[in-house]
């Protein structure tokens, strides 16, 4: 008998780990704590037809239920580290959401920079082009001031009530070319301030709607990524829960196949068994 409960010691964990499957480097199966536990209930099952004594069944009861303490402790420090490496994915991938949150306010910096480009252009044209019609009517009006000045001298010193006269209707015409002269200056500077009113106004509704566009892009983009990583944070959560509940479950069916052994076992009452 002897013998035979030797050989069964070794051939027993050979079973057991030729059975543990390639992948589960990571399960409970591939740990010391789950391992002992399998050996410690082959040997009980050695033990199952063999008379053995109230103190020595109660001595495999508590040495059962420690062995199964330790590996239902490990299953849960797997657990916890299941959880750690997810979070630490999580947090990894959280990068990504900064890296695309960095693009868009590069992208609406951009442009913006863009855009106050494009009005300051704008800005630089009205003032060259309002310039040079103030310059181009300033010469006229400057001429025509002149003669209206000359006019209003020689009407102030003639004495002759016709030469007056004609010289008056010669300033009325002065002053009708400097009135419309000028009033052609206003229309035309209206005319240019019109355009470059338009102009900037056309930017801003082409600036505005491309940084709408950027924006709803960028904010989908980012949304989607984040949904994604909860979908993928609450998946490795899940998983986790699956394979602890499965290592409990696996731990369970070992003990309780030990605890059978030892319901199995023929107390003695002269506390000698046979080795």
């Amino acid at each position: 008998m002897r013998l035979r409960w030797l050989l069964a010691l070794l051939i027993a964990p050979a079973l057991v780990f030729g059975t543990t499957p390639a992948n589960a480097a990571n399960s409970i199966r591939s740990t010391k704590e789950f391992r002992a536990l399998q050996t410690y209930v082959s040997q009980l099952e050695v033990k199952k037809g063999q008379p053995q004594t109230a103190a020595q069944i109660a001595q495999y009861r508590s040495e059962l239920s420690t062995r199964k303490a330790r590996v239902s402790n490990k299953v849960r420090a797997l657990y916890q580290q299941d959880l750690k490496v997810a979070k630490e994915r999580k947090s990894l991938r959280q990068e990504k959401v900064q890296a695309l949150k960095a693009k868009k306010r590069q992208t609406l910096s951009t442009l913006r920079k863009a855009e106050q480009g494009r009005l300051n252009a704008i800005a630089a044209n009205r003032r060259a082009e309002l310039a040079r019609i103030n310059t181009n009517y300033t010469t006229q009006l400057d001429k025509l001031t002149k003669q209206r000045a000359k006019l209003q001298a020689k009407i102030a010193k003639a004495k002759n009530p016709v030469r007056k006269q004609n010289l008056q209707t010669e300033l009325k015409a002065v002053q009708d070319q400097i009135n419309t002269v000028s009033q052609e200056k206003r229309d035309d500077i209206q005319v240019a301030n019109n355009k470059y009113d338009d102009q900037v106004e056309q930017t801003k509704e082409t600036y505005d709607q491309r940084i709408e566009q950027a924006t709803q892009q960028a904010d989908t983009r980012i949304q989607n990524l984040q949904q994604r990583l909860r979908e993928l944070y609450q998946s490795a959560k899940q998983n986790a829960q699956t394979r602890r509940a499965n290592a409990f479950a696996e731990v369970k069916t070992v003990y309780d196949r030990g605890v059978g052994y030892i319901n199995e076992m023929q107390p003695s009452g002269n506390g000698e068994q046979d080795q």
